[in-house]
């Protein structure tokens, strides 16, 4: 990656703020820990597996790992939330980047669109829950990672579920900063296309092409003729998150290369698998 794409954003007043991302041993979660940890923050990284977790605060000045499922229910979140708190003596961001297309999610069933939405929708309500009292007394700020899927055409059913449940979970974005308007906590959505991180990897052995092909592929849907690197949505992310962003909530912000601006008004479907 180019020394100038992605560039961590350096603002003063996340120094010493509390932060939780989920999905936070790789990809997008990883950079945005990382970039948070930059900024002087403490990071909590949730995920399922503690060795992964442990590999990215082991990069960190204050990090924690939490192990938990966020399709665990309310009763999991509240744990985490709590070891969170416990650790760090309060908590002050959430970073739901803890969403994936799996195999269960494939398909048109409908155990293919519960477990998408477990995923992407009620399992960042259960977490977001479980905080509210902490993000309302210490005035925080939410940031859920969905997708340019939530507002075009995928071109396979395989991803439908996934797209449908990312659209939901941008109207609970809104929502929800509707209901905590006034309480000052800000809730935002970033909305990536394509960027290259390891599932990159899994969706060229499914297809049986190189990763380079698959890079290549997708790169010629985005108007930037490139895909995207986990750290340029790392960096909105840390924005939104912080008062430099203090008048901003609600909203669902594109980080798309141009994606839709070319593919949305020509109808065409984005599509991974070609």
């Amino acid at each position: 990656m180019s020394d100038d794409l992605g560039t961590t954003p350096i603002i003063a007043d996340l120094k010493g703020r509390r932060v939780l991302v989920t999905g936070g041993s790789a990809g997008i979660g990883k950079a945005t820990a990382l970039a948070f940890d930059k900024n002087g923050c403490k990071v909590a990284v949730l995920g399922r597996r503690k060795e992964r977790l442990d590999a990215v605060v082991n990069q960190m000045k204050h990090g924690l790992s939490v192990v938990a499922d966020l399709t665990g229910g309310d009763a999991e979140m509240q744990r985490a939330v709590q070891e969170v708190i416990k650790a760090f003596g309060g908590l002050d961001i959430i970073v739901n980047s803890g969403g994936v297309m799996t195999e269960e999610m494939s398909g048109m069933t409908e155990a293919a669109f519960l477990s998408a939405i477990r995923l992407h929708v009620t399992g960042n309500l259960a977490l977001i829950r479980a905080a509210e009292e902490e993000l309302i007394k210490n005035k925080g700020a939410v940031v859920n990672v969905s997708s340019v899927a939530a507002i075009m055409p995928m071109g396979s059913p395989t991803m439908i579920s996934y797209g449908v449940a990312k659209a939901a979970q941008d109207t609970l974005t809104k929502n929800l900063a509707f209901e905590f308007a006034t309480k000052g906590v800000r809730v935002n959505s970033v909305l990536p296309a394509a960027i290259q991180t390891e599932i990159f990897e899994q969706m060229a052995e499914k297809q049986g092409k190189s990763v380079s092909d698959l890079m290549n592929h997708m790169a010629g849907m985005h108007a930037m003729k490139r895909v995207g690197q986990p750290e340029e949505i790392a960096a909105p992310i840390v924005f939104l998150a912080s008062n430099a962003a203090s008048f901003i909530t609600g909203q669902n912000l594109s980080i798309d290369g141009g994606c839709l601006m070319g593919y949305w008004f020509n109808a065409q479907p984005f599509n991974p698998e070609g």
